[in-house]
């Protein structure tokens, strides 16, 4: 008997109606973590969000992780630069 990969074993749980009925849960999670991103120059949320966890989490709900980071850092860089950096704010 073939063992399965991790591929095929992935999109088994994937294709669940557990995950299907949680997909609400786990976009609120993702969305949670992005809106937290976006405070300038806050570094948690975008490492976890460039995690393997937060990953999966995209990829359950047919997200492609790389475009949707991709997205982020652009976004990320232009909040950074729009904001004063800590080091300004201490002065």
């Amino acid at each position: 008997m073939a063992m399965e990969t991790y591929e095929t074993g992935f999109h088994a749980i994937a294709d669940t109606e557990a995950i299907s009925a949680d997909r609400g849960l786990l976009a609120g999670v993702l969305l949670d973590a992005v809106m937290q991103s976006f405070r300038p120059h806050d570094y948690r949320a975008r490492r976890w969000l460039s995690g393997i966890y937060a990953q999966t989490l995209l990829l359950l709900l047919d997200i492609n992780p790389d475009a949707a980071l991709q997205s982020l850092h652009k976004k990320w860089r232009q909040i950074d630069a729009d904001a004063p950096s800590p080091d300004q704010l201490l002065n």
